[in-house]
């Protein structure tokens, strides 16, 4: 009798529950762009099923985001919050190299900036709630950054 009530309760809580990302520092680099090309990324047919028999889909169906992939070196990094007390990930390490999305059609974007060096800053993303739309589209491999400026 315990664990119903205790289910029924859970499953009431969690309709007045909204689903929160966890604060991480936003890395900022300087990146040498030495790629670029367009590229479109467009929900996917998978489901997932939570309860049985009521398969949800993982994306939002008919959703589509548009923009520029670049594939560059990083020269430098660190958080735009000097004193956030993280280290910053190795990822982003001086040497390594990252494939970045900017939601910018590549038609402009590219003959602007490559090749060059800027300075980006990595978007404050949330994906945790389903189904999935908008940058949550893009594979979570790739960083969504923002191009802040040249430092040519």
């Amino acid at each position: 009798m315990r664990i119903i009530i205790g289910l029924v309760f859970f499953i009431g809580f969690l309709g007045v529950c909204n689903a929160k990302c966890l604060f991480m520092p936003l890395v900022t680099a300087e990146i040498e762009f030495e790629q670029c090309q367009g590229v479109k990324f467009d929900a996917s047919k998978s489901k997932i099923d939570w309860f049985p028999g009521k398969p949800e889909y993982i994306q939002q169906q008919g959703e589509t985001i548009v923009g520029t992939l670049i594939v560059g070196k990083v020269k430098s990094s660190g958080f735009e919050q000097k004193k956030s007390g993280y280290k910053t990930p190795s990822s982003w390490k001086k040497g390594s190299i990252k494939t970045l999305f900017i939601e910018h059609d590549s038609q402009e974007i590219c003959p602007e900036v490559f090749p060059g060096t800027y300075r980006v800053k990595q978007s404050g993303r949330c994906c945790d709630v389903l189904p999935f739309s908008g940058e949550c589209l893009v594979p979570s491999t790739i960083s969504v950054v923002e191009i802040m400026k040249s430092t040519r």
